[in-house]
């Protein structure tokens, strides 16, 4: 198969698809790999570094579109690469149709094969190619959210673990999944007090034998959430519903009632954002000021460690992305349960619900398609 990698066109987005050492594996399985022009230099893996592994560097964005059988990304198409879709093309990535309704038309419209790496779960129900990139994202988000605490960035000028005599950063984390099990991690090893809320119970649970006293574990309802926001100065989102719009679970009045000054890092607004008051900005311009609170929505925070996100990346997607190139997508997304729970759209249809649902778009089950 010929795999092509472009590079990222996302607003300051360094990571890439692929590593040199992934690439190296899947030319030793018998694939081509056609790599664009500088598309890792942002991660520090140069040109010279694919290249000496057998892969073919492009110069344009056009002959990786045209010329590969599978387009292999990180995040969505940008809309300079809308005008290359073709039916019959494969493109896995971060796809999170459920905020992206134009992708998702765009992607109907030109019959393209559409998998989500969001969308792979194994048989334990784990999500393989999500959870790294939410490790980082959930660490990420206490430093970020810690650097715009600071007076020069807008924030209450607090720092995470006080200082003698006085009192260290409350922080509250709304969802105890990866993400937020890293952001828990994070803000305890910077000595803040540490408030964590979820629906499931077995999740704070895990919380609470990891870190004991050090971090309050709730369970999360409007008014628990409503209390714990109000103290805070760092409140981190982290609620997921697989392949779903995020839930507003942090109201308007909530956002309100909270501090002046404090900061909300929402790690949810790949899938839409968990807050009625956010809306997605870019590391270019990461955050703004609404009801007094700074807002910070990137969907791209992983990308501010590329070569470390990029490498985690590669070791996650490497075997899947091997499976569709040696069975063939057809074959791959019949045998392959991970892979056919990842589809999205195909042959013009959309098949995943839990779109459909957010992009009102009709779904069809993907019985009916393949």
């Amino acid at each position: 198969m010929i795999i092509g990698i472009p590079r990222e066109r996302k607003t300051l987005e360094k990571r890439v698809a692929l590593t040199p050492d992934g690439a190296h594996k899947l030319i030793e399985h018998g694939h081509k790999i056609i790599v664009e022009n500088d598309a890792g230099l942002g991660a520090h893996f140069l040109n010279e570094s694919y290249s000496e592994v057998g892969c073919q560097i492009v110069n344009t964005l056009e002959e990786v579109w045209k010329t590969a059988e599978m387009v292999v990304k990180v995040k969505e198409p940008a809309p300079e690469e809308f005008e290359y879709f073709r039916p019959g093309l494969v493109l896995f990535d971060y796809l999170h149709l459920a905020s992206m309704p134009e992708v998702t038309r765009h992607l109907l419209d030109k019959q393209i094969t559409g998998l989500a790496y969001e969308l792979v779960q194994d048989r334990g129900g784990h999500l393989p190619l999500l959870e790294p990139m939410s490790e980082i994202a959930g660490k990420l988000s206490v430093l970020n959210g810690s650097y715009f605490m600071l007076s020069q960035h807008g924030g209450r000028g607090i720092l995470p673990g006080g200082a003698t005599g006085v009192e260290r950063a409350r922080v509250v984390i709304a969802g105890a999944g990866i993400a937020g099990r890293n952001a828990c991690e994070y803000a305890v090893g910077l000595g803040a007090i540490v408030t964590i809320l979820d629906i499931n119970c077995s999740k704070l649970e895990d919380i609470k034998v990891r870190f004991g006293n050090q971090v309050t574990t709730l369970y999360s309802t409007p008014a628990a959430l409503s209390r714990a926001c109000a103290d805070a100065d760092l409140l981190v989102g982290a609620v997921l519903i697989p392949g779903a719009a995020a839930p507003k679970i942090i109201t308007r009045e909530i956002i309100k009632a909270m501090k002046n000054g404090a900061v909300f890092v929402d790690i949810s607004i790949d899938q839409g954002g968990s807050a009625e008051t956010i809306h997605t900005t870019s590391l270019e311009e990461p955050v703004y000021v609404e009801e007094g609170v700074v807002h910070y929505a990137v969907p791209n925070m992983p990308s501010q460690t590329a070569r470390t996100s990029t490498m985690a990346l590669t070791s996650a997607t490497l075997p899947y992305v091997a499976q569709l190139a040696d069975l063939g997508v057809e074959k791959a997304l019949q045998t392959i349960p991970e892979i056919r729970g990842s589809l999205n759209t195909c042959n013009g249809k959309l098949t995943n619900k839990a779109v459909s649902e957010a992009v009102n778009i009709e779904y069809t089950p993907i019985g009916d398609v393949l």
